[in-house]
């Protein structure tokens, strides 16, 4: 394989925030000028599907491949009517797979070492191990999430993870799969019912009741395919390895019980975009797929289109993909977005069996760098859908950095379009949504509100009015120091964040991140009971610089259970950084050692809005001499049940009363 791609460090996030224009390497793609191109547009037969592929196969593999190089420096609530926790999900209808499961009596614990599934029963207040259930697969590949529908299992695994080098590498995609093993429960034992795998690696899933919604990116190979040709004997090659391919060889398969059972989905059911005919698209397939959880030997339903997807919302009615068109540009080797970057929306409505193709839009901006908040700058309500973009670029960009957008379905269903029917900021109401120069950190909708926090020497926190959604207006902003990564409604009148601490730099271009020095983790209770005048309520500091949360860094780590009484009691687990003794020569940039990694419990008074730790903290790890920090701190997860709390810390539970 000849590797045309070159990275030079790891961090995308930090490069794209980092960067102006430039000279770009890769010729300009340029946005489809209105939504009658942004459209899916139904492939009319096989032969017309085939075409399409191989246009896109040719546009990446059918031509020398360019230099690129790129370079860096350096919920839903809880249901009062059980008495344990679930997962927090941005939904409350819709559930998340994550690596920790639980009903009443039993945990259900992907492990973070090897591919089995744990079941401890805690039907004695402890966390006793009832099972333990390996699945054998061909890469050894980790469980990357887990489903619990009544008395079925679910579990996800194959190639899943997901990092920024995947847009800029096609070959990334090829030759990855996606496995599903279903199981039954009973007494705190599994019995396997079949197993799934199908072609493409998966991009997020979404259960609602007996249903479970997949969305997979398969990308076409062919055996003797040459990922990076640099000759014209190479491209040659695969011209006419790509010109002599049938359609079958493209689509995507899919196995029951390793039995082939050929492609998962024909022409009638895909769709393609006119960037698929762009010559800088990527050869990408991506399904979206129903199984129904009550027959999982039933052949998976659904769609597809030819292009690329990079985040899923899912409301309980509707399934929205974006895909942000990167076009990206460099300065010294370092690439960024152009100030013309583009999003798509598609919509497609959900019943028990199929989803169906409503309608598209193309939107400025994009959704930001981090994977599991680009959910979150989407909410639907009321059959209308919000979506928060980022459109800034750099410290000298927009003056408003984040821009909102009202769609809706065309009153003419038969144009497939999601109409703009407002905008935020717009000329009646030109305030900005955010300072130039900021960034999105957190934005949640939660019903007629949305709630965004931007940041870059302080923490802006402003509350949107969208009770007209034809007259979107800023209500009312808060500045705090720091910022919150991430918000979680407490009731109509408080919202928690939670997120770091920052001391501002001296310098305006100097600290971690555009100005300001991150410090420890900070939980901030926000009192937006007049969203002309939020307030903080109240705010806890835990450690120095260095301290993290797994919350910001994937919300699922947030647990929470409201009581009958109206306390509702949150856990989340914190990696703390800390200096015992006082120093002379700590700096607001002194980076401090880490001590333990532990679970932080807190009460909020849901009558009172009094918020109040609970200790002792549930401590994991203390360091000492032979004792490192655990790597896996980000996958920490823990549940509540009944008057105990269970620490998930690797593959240990750890018990405690609340």
């Amino acid at each position: 394989m000849n590797t045309k791609i070159i990275i030079t460090c790891a961090s995308l996030a930090l490069m794209l925030s980092a960067c102006g224009g430039g000279k770009s390497i890769l010729p300009e793609v340029q946005p489809p000028s209105n939504n009658a191109h942004t459209r899916l547009q139904r492939s009319i037969s096989n032969e017309a599907l085939e075409k399409d592929i191989k246009h896109m196969m040719l546009a990446t593999y059918g031509k020398i491949a360019p230099l690129i190089m790129y370079s860096t420096t350096g919920a839903g609530t809880a249901d009062t009517r059980a008495n344990y926790s679930t997962t927090n999900t941005q939904e409350t209808d819709v559930d998340e797979a994550d690596r920790l499961k639980n009903d009443a009596s039993y945990l259900y614990v992907a492990s973070s070492k090897e591919p089995s599934i744990k079941i401890f029963s805690t039907q004695s207040g402890e966390a006793v191990l009832s099972s333990t259930t390996s699945i054998t697969n061909d890469n050894s590949q980790a469980i990357s999430g887990l489903y619990l529908a009544k008395n079925k299992l679910i579990a996800l695994s194959g190639h899943n993870s997901y990092f920024w080098d995947q847009w800029f590498n096609p070959n990334h995609w090829t030759d990855r799969s996606t496995r599903l093993d279903f199981f039954t429960t009973q007494n705190g034992q599994l019995n396997k019912i079949n197993k799934l795998n199908i072609d493409g690696q998966l991009i997020s899933s979404r259960r609602i009741g007996n249903t479970l919604y997949l969305v997979t990116r398969h990308t076409p190979s062919l055996k003797g395919l040459i990922d990076y040709p640099s000759t014209e004997q190479e491209v040659s090659k695969n011209r006419e390895l790509i010109k002599s391919a049938s359609l079958a060889d493209f689509l995507p398969n899919y196995t029951i019980d390793d039995e082939n059972k050929g492609d998962i989905l024909s022409a009638e059911n895909c769709f393609t975009t006119s960037y698929a005919k762009s010559e800088n698209q990527q050869a990408s397939i991506i399904n979206i797929l129903t199984i129904d959880l009550n027959n999982t030997s039933e052949k998976p339903k659904g769609s597809c289109f030819i292009g690329a997807a990079e985040a899923l919302y899912v409301s309980s009615k509707s399934l929205y993909l974006a895909t942000t068109q990167y076009n990206y540009q460099t300065a010294n080797n370092i690439a960024a977005y152009p100030p013309s970057i583009t999003t798509d929306i598609h919509k497609f409505s959900l019943n028990e069996t199929s989803v169906i193709y409503k309608g598209s839009a193309q939107l400025a901006g994009h959704l930001g760098w981090k994977q599991d908040a680009k959910s979150f700058r989407m909410g639907e309500y009321n059959d209308i859908l919000r979506i928060i973009t980022y459109t800034g670029n750099s410290v000298s960009s927009n003056p408003s950095p984040a821009k909102l957008f009202i769609l809706k379905e065309d009153d003419n269903s038969a144009s497939e379009k999601l109409k703009i029917i407002a905008t935020l900021p717009n000329d009646n109401h030109p305030e900005p949504l955010g300072k130039t120069g900021e960034q999105i950190y957190a934005t949640r909708f939660i019903g007629n509100k949305a709630y965004l926090v931007t940041f870059r020497a302080t923490d802006p926190l402003y509350i949107l009015d969208l009770s007209d959604p034809s007259d979107p207006v800023v209500a009312g902003e808060l500045e705090v120091n720091g910022y919150s990564d991430y918000l979680h409604p407490i009731n109509e009148n408080l919202v928690l964040g939670i997120g770091k601490d920052a001391i501002a730099a001296t310098a305006p271009d100097s600290g971690d991140n555009r100005g300001a020095w991150y410090q420890g983790v900070k939980l901030t209770l926000f009192d937006v009971s007049d969203p002309q005048n939020p307030y903080t309520r109240s705010q806890l500091l835990i450690g120095k610089r260095g301290t993290n949360t797994a919350v910001s860094y994937n919300h699922r780590a947030f647990t929470s259970l409201l009581r009958s009484n109206g306390d509702l009691n949150i856990a989340f687990p914190i990696s703390v950084h800390a200096n015992e003794m006082t120093s002379e020569g700590d700096t607001d940039i002194t980076y401090h050692e880490w001590k333990y990694d532990g679970l932080f419990r807190y009460n909020i008074n849901t009558y009172t809005g009094d918020l109040s730790e609970r200790t002792p903290t549930i401590k994991a790890e203390k360091s000492s001499a032979n004792k490192k920090q655990s790597s896996g701190w980000t996958n920490d997860r823990s549940a509540i049940i009944g008057d105990k709390i269970y620490y998930l810390h690797g593959d240990k539970i750890i018990s405690s009363h609340w």
